[in-house]
Formats: C-alpha cells, sequence, structure tokens
C-alpha cells in the first residue's frame, strides 16, 4: 500500500506523409553522443493544429473497447466509456467549468462564463479544438501527445519508427512521451504554467487549487487510471521519474518567474510583483501568537520577513541533482550556480524585476542541460538497472535534506519543504517495496502523510491553506524525519 500525501490541487497530467523506401524499425536510433542538444524536445507548444480526439477513438486505432488494453488507449481514457472506478480526470477537465465552484469563482473574477473563457479553456480544453468537442473530451489526447495536425497520418506509417524522438517533436510535433523528460515538460506546462497558461494568486483566492505538482505523486494516485503501461521496471521507473520531476518542475516554475518578471519591467505595467502564486503560501497563511512565529524548531534558510520563492519547487531538487548519475549513468551532477543565485536574489526584499528576468533566463538554461542530458540518456536506452542500494540513499538524503546538520531541528519551517521531502521519501518507499521491502520506513512515513495532510486548517476556514501547521506540528514531523533518517542509514553505518 502506497501512503500519499493528500493535497488540494489540479491533477491534470494531461501522429498527412509517408516515408517511401524506409523499412520499419523498432529500434530508437541513437542521438549523436558527442553533441547533446543543450535544450530538451517537448518544450512549449509545437506550432501545429490541434485535431478532434475522436480521431484516435476508432476500433481500430485506440478505441478497442477493452479496459486497460493495447488498441483501447482511447477507451480506457475517456469519462463515458467505463464511468466505474478509478478516472482519468483530464477527460472531465472541461465539465468541470460548469459546476457551481467554477461558476462562483468566475463570477469573484468578472468572468461571466467559464466555459467560454480562454484563461480556463487553456489548461481545461485543448486548444483549437472546437468547444463542441471540448465538451466530450477536456484535456484531449493533443494536449499531452502533441497537436496531431501532421503526425496524426504520420504515426501509422512504416518509417515512424525511424525516427528519432528529437524529429518526431520538431517535425511533426509529437511529444514522444515514452521519453520521461518529455513526458514531464508536457505535464508541467498546465501542472505548473507557462507564459499562457498560469494560475496567478487572483484565481487561488477565488477558490480555484493551487497548483502543487509532484509527478510520481499523481502518476501513482489510486484515482487516476492509467492508459499505458510503462516499460520500464520497478523501482528505476519511480526513481528515474521523480528525479526528472524535480528537474522539470522547476525548469517550469523559473521560466514562469522569467516571464511573470518580464511583464513587470515597465514602468507602467499594473502587473503584481512579485507575482504571490510563485511565492510559498505559509509565508502568510500562518496562525499568530503564542510564539506561533517563532522559528526556534528551524534553521530556516530565508531571512524573517521573506516568502521564500517555490519553496515546493526548490527543496528538493538538490538532492536529486546529487544524485540523478546514480540513476542515469553518464549523466554527471549538473551545474546549478545560476539557479543559486536566483534563489538569493528573490530571498531580498522587492528584487529588482529586470534583473530577476535576466537571471531567471541564466536558470532555465541551465536547468535546460541538465534536462537534455537526462533524455539524451533516456534515448541511448538505459540498459544497466539502478544500484540496489540507490532507493535507501536517496530516502537518507530527503530526510536529511529536511533536518539542520545535527538534526536538532528542522533545516526549513516551511509546509512545502517539507511536504516536497516528505512526497520524495514516499516515492522512494513505494519504489522500494513497501511495508514487505522496508519495514522500517512504514510506521514514519504513516505519521508525516497525517501530519501534512492538506488542507490542515482550522475547522470552518474558508480556504485550504497550511495555516494550522504550528511549532507543535513541526516539532512531530521533525521527529518523523529523525526516525526516518535513521532507519535509512547504510547497515555498515554509512549514509
Amino acid at each position: 500500500m502506497r501512503f500519499v500525501l493528500v493535497i488540494s490541487a489540479v491533477v491534470m497530467i494531461a501522429v498527412a506523409w509517408a516515408m517511401p523506401g524506409q523499412s520499419e524499425s523498432r529500434t530508437q536510433p541513437q542521438p549523436d553522443a558527442a553533441s547533446p542538444s543543450p535544450k530538451p524536445y517537448g518544450l512549449g507548444q509545437a506550432p501545429f493544429a490541434q485535431i478532434s480526439s475522436a480521431s484516435c477513438a476508432a476500433a481500430a486505432c485506440h478505441g478497442g473497447g477493452q479496459l486497460g488494453a493495447k488498441g483501447s488507449e482511447h477507451s480506457t481514457w475517456a469519462a463515458t466509456v467505463f464511468p466505474e472506478g478509478p478516472a482519468d480526470s483530464h477527460a472531465r477537465a472541461y465539465r468541470i467549468l460548469f459546476n457551481a465552484e467554477s461558476v462562483r469563482m468566475g463570477k469573484l473574477l468578472g468572468i461571466a462564463a467559464p466555459h467560454k473563457e480562454a484563461l480556463c479553456l487553456n489548461c481545461h480544453s485543448v486548444a483549437g479544438v472546437e468547444p463542441t468537442a471540448a465538451a466530450t473530451e477536456g484535456t484531449g489526447c493533443g494536449a499531452c501527445h502533441g497537436p496531431a495536425e501532421k503526425w496524426n497520418a504520420a504515426h501509422v506509417q512504416p518509417g515512424w519508427h525511424a525516427l528519432t524522438n528529437r524529429d518526431k517533436w520538431e517535425r511533426y510535433g509529437f511529444v514522444p512521451t515514452k521519453n520521461l523528460t518529455a513526458r514531464v515538460l508536457s505535464c508541467a506546462g498546465c501542472h505548473v504554467g507557462d507564459a499562457s497558461r498560469e494560475v496567478n494568486h487572483d484565481l487561488i483566492a477565488a477558490g480555484h487549487p493551487r497548483l502543487a505538482f509532484e509527478y510520481t505523486r499523481s502518476h501513482f494516485s489510486p484515482e487516476y487510471r492509467h492508459h499505458w503501461k510503462e516499460q520500464t521496471p520497478q523501482p528505476d521507473f519511480e526513481v528515474r521519474a521523480w528525479a526528472v520531476g524535480q528537474a522539470a518542475t522547476l525548469r517550469a516554475a523559473t521560466e514562469l518567474l522569467r516571464v511573470r518578471a518580464e511583464r513587470a519591467i515597465p514602468t507602467q505595467s499594473d502587473q503584481p510583483w512579485p507575482e504571490f502564486a510563485g511565492l510559498s503560501c505559509f509565508a502568510c497563511h500562518q496562525r499568530i501568537g503564542n510564539d506561533e512565529l517563532n522559528r526556534g524548531n528551524a534553521t530556516t534558510p530565508r531571512p524573517p520577513g521573506i516568502a521564500g520563492w517555490e519553496v515546493w519547487s526548490n527543496a528538493a531538487v538538490g538532492v536529486a541533482a546529487n544524485l540523478c548519475s546514480e540513476a542515469f549513468p553518464s549523466v554527471s551532477t549538473p551545474n546549478l550556480a545560476d539557479v543559486a543565485r536566483l534563489r538569493e536574489l528573490m530571498n531580498k526584499r522587492n528584487p529588482d524585476p529586470k534583473a530577476v528576468a535576466e537571471l531567471a533566463s541564466r536558470a532555465v538554461a541551465e536547468l535546460d542541460t541538465w534536462l537534455a542530458d537526462l533524455q539524451v540518456a533516456e534515448d541511448r536506452g538505459l540498459n544497466t538497472r539502478i544500484p540496489n542500494d540507490l532507493t535507501r540513499k536517496l530516502a537518507h538524503a530527503l530526510a536529511a535534506n529536511s533536518l539542520n546538520p545535527d538534526r536538532a531541528k528542522l533545516a526549513d519551517h516551511d509546509w512545502d519543504a517539507l511536504a516536497t521531502n516528505y512526497l520524495g521519501l514516499g516515492a522512494m518507499y513505494h519504489a522500494a517495496g513497501g511495508t514487505r521491502a522496508v519495514p522500517g520506513w512504514t510506521e514514519p512515513i504513516r505519521e508525516l502523510s497525517r501530519e501534512l495532510k492538506f488542507p490542515t486548517g482550522q475547522k470552518g476556514e474558508r480556504f485550504h491553506s497550511p495555516a494550522g501547521f504550528g511549532k507543535i506540528e513541526r516539532d512531530r514531523v521533525r521527529d518523523r524525519f529523525r526516525e526516518l533518517f535513521d532507519a535509512t542509514v547504510d547497515h555498515r553505518g554509512k549514509p
């Protein structure tokens, strides 16, 4: 059984041509090992037209009508074919815009019809698909697999499998989701946001769930029905997916910061700066009085009064970076110096938006280099299994990351930092085999799940927030991380 933190967030994870003379090949061509691209493929939205997901639904294509079977991917995904049991929330994403909560939010924001508003449709449907189709498709196939104008016919032709993943993306707009890096970058476009798709503080204040994205938690949610089967076995899949998720989520958050900073540069700009949605909720939404603001049980790295930038996306990425070479042989530890400088700059009061935009651009380039390296390693073929001890090492590193060096205090008092480290530990616990394989981790994991369950606000509060997460709760969380630190020490006494 997997213990997962319940987070109030939107779960929207979301091939006319033949190549004559090319025989079909099931082997992915090898990229040029000497010159990996500095940018990963799959970023942004390809400049081709979207088409209706109905084009995938024929019985001879992906509409076979057998739940979970190959050739029935569209049937498994659709909300109406198998309505019982777990589902894919992407298929229902458009319909939710008609419910009472969406209508109430719309009124607060001056939006008369959320189901017609671009701000909502950019993630709750597929851009360019007619509204009548969106009503049955929601966030349809093209949202995750790329606009199908060029690849819909191409992907069934004999030469398709001879193309590199990068060719499929750059020439046809197809997102090769078997590559984890391309997949999670596609997810992050809605789940974290980009220049045309974002959830700002106004939306959150109106009641929209905050976008707190953690890929492995979303992937393994018991409420999420998959219409595909992973080819990579456990624990390799989950360890690699967690590491890629950390890099891709921070990359999307950093690019969104750059966009927001550039909007705020003009002196006549009316854009809020900094945008609260990119800062820690807990910095403001917390109890006051009775020493609740006393940081005595944490050595928080930010000055008092500073709402940390993307604490959620930054908290565990260093662990992923430091150990990624063990999960992805041939990938060295990434240089994230500009990412660190950006954090420092965002820890200042009223940071200059021009300086932020320039530094964020360099930080995005660092993260792109790391993600491109991970992507090339995947496309080459990861033919060796991860080291047997890697799940324990990662779990130990995450527990240590939650505590200060002498483990007397937490490394950060913020709910986001603690929840992110917990979710990483939960992924490692699940990947390692759970209770039967690592029984000593079970009880602390259970307790952390209970202590960090979101929302922890007081009864009767209108908004979901970590407002009830005070000193007593933080002390209990610290003790659970200490237990996990001890439980994950190497049997030889080494980290």
